[in-house]
């Protein structure tokens, strides 16, 4: 038989979980970690990224649920302590936040518990400052902010916690200095682009801030924890376990119920607490559109299972950083179902628009492509019918774009609308959808009103569905 003291001292060094309540107790003594589910999946995803499975996650949290805690304080601890030549950059959005939470990680590090259950991790004592400390093995842990310096000596894993002030949020400025931060400083310090790892852990406060450009990538994972379930969400734990949370339900049930939520609400407003707390920013005048209201399938049928797949696209004219996207939505008719398989999105010039129709149709062999009679779209459609895609049809735009979406919402509350649940593209998808009209960017809601609208007409390759007729 093992020990107990040499079991729990191995429960510490292999499950971030439960070295995060022994280090709890040490940063807050008197206090014990919270005992919600949601805690475990946090720490569960963190352990993915250490063993290498995930290289670019999004985590997004409302505040004073341990975020920073865990990201800034707990995880770099552990982390070195597993493995002291690991290279560690964490990143707020000032260097007073930004040290003050290197010296509760570097305090913890000192901790007899910590020395006695990672021995082999030892301090440089001549490389120990509070924002920047190294190890005896070469490994460090360096706190800068969104303004400062990086190390040139290239990292393993970058954190970036609370890139950006909460006052700043409406300002284009300052998001489009964070973003920059990122692409030119940020996101080029990996020492191994193949196995670095960057995680960004904060709470939304505008659908143009950093976590809304990132998720555009679909390049990222993304754990989103609202403070009150949107709907029924599955939080994986580990070990095969799962949290099923049912919509509605508060994050901490046992610190923060419906009741205090609601005085934040009034206290915040409604626009700042769908943001932070519920990690759904809109702008005024935005959520035209409830992400509710959408129906969902958990995998798409075989193409030949379709009734019918119906192309749309909305095509721009120039690439460029504030200029729109070409967007090529792809969708399934079955039944009275009209469900969303895919999504292209992409800043393209005129020949590489055409090339990704051609792939596309190839790739779902569409009963109809429903083209805006716009911009490049004038072009597309006459080139797709050379090259033998006689489905390719003109659809001319009505009205505005609010209102040509205003004219499809009814489809859409009624559920018959899908979206997958799992899909690169999907948050990207969601956001833009919660957000219109006010959101940066519209083409992927115009590609689907027009879709929706495309409905609408007699066409010989369609059925209709009797729900969907005007």
């Amino acid at each position: 038989m093992i020990p107990n003291d040499k079991i729990y001292r191995l429960l510490l060094q292999t499950r971030l979980h439960v070295f995060l309540g022994r280090s709890f107790r040490a940063l807050n003594p008197g206090k014990e970690l919270s005992s919600a589910l949601y805690v475990r999946g946090l720490c569960h995803v963190l352990e993915r990224v250490v063993r290498g499975e995930v290289r670019r996650l999004i985590i997004e949290l409302p505040p004073r649920h341990l975020k920073s805690t865990v990201a800034s304080m707990i995880l770099p601890a552990w982390i070195l302590g597993r493995d002291p030549t690991k290279r560690i950059v964490c990143v707020s959005y000032s260097n007073d936040l930004a040290q003050s939470f290197s010296h509760k990680c570097r305090s913890l590090m000192q901790d007899p518990f910590y020395r006695a259950c990672f021995p082999a991790m030892q301090f440089d004592p001549k490389k120990n400052a509070v924002a920047e400390f190294h190890t005896t093995q070469k490994g460090f842990r360096l706190a800068t902010s969104m303004q400062g310096t990086m190390t040139g000596k290239g990292e393993d894993i970058v954190i970036l916690d609370d890139p950006m002030k909460a006052q700043d949020t409406h300002s284009q400025t300052a998001r489009d200095a964070v973003f920059e931060t990122y692409q030119n400083t940020i996101a080029t310090r990996l020492d191994d682009p193949k196995t670095g790892a960057i995680i960004v852990v904060c709470q939304r406060l505008h659908e143009d801030d950093l976590l809304g450009r990132l998720k555009q990538t679909g390049n990222w994972e993304v754990l989103s924890l609202p403070a009150i379930a949107l709907e029924d969400q599955t939080v994986a734990l580990g070990d095969g376990m799962e949290y099923k949370r049912k919509r509605g339900v508060p994050l901490d049930t046992d610190r923060i119920g419906l009741d205090e939520y609601a005085k934040i609400r009034s206290e915040i407003g409604h626009l700042a607490f769908e943001a932070e707390y519920q990690q759904r920013p809109v702008l005024p005048g935005g959520n035209l559109i409830k992400l509710e209201w959408f129906g969902g399938y958990e995998k798409a049928l075989p193409r030949e299972k379709y009734e019918a797949v119906v192309q749309s696209w909305d095509t721009a004219a120039i690439p460029g950083v504030s200029n729109d996207y070409t967007v090529c939505t792809t969708w399934g008719i079955i039944g009275n179902y009209v469900d969303l398989l895919d999504v292209h999105r992409q800043q393209h010039l005129y020949p590489e628009i055409l090339n990704a129709a051609l792939a596309l149709h190839k790739k779902w062999k569409p009963n109809l492509v429903i083209i805006e009679k716009a911009i490049t779209g004038y072009s597309l459609k006459p080139d797709l019918v050379k090259r033998g895609v006689t489905q390719a049809t003109w659809l001319s735009p009505e009205k505005g774009k609010v209102d040509r979406m205003i004219a499809q919402t009814a489809k859409i509350e009624t559920g018959l609308v899908r979206l997958p649940k799992f899909a690169h593209w999907l948050e990207a998808f969601k956001a833009e959808v919660s957000a219109f009209p006010k959101s940066k960017y519209d083409d992927q809601v115009d590609s689907m009103s027009q879709l929706l609208r495309g409905l609408d007409f007699p066409h010989h390759t369609i059925r209709h569905c009797s729900r969907f007729k005007g």
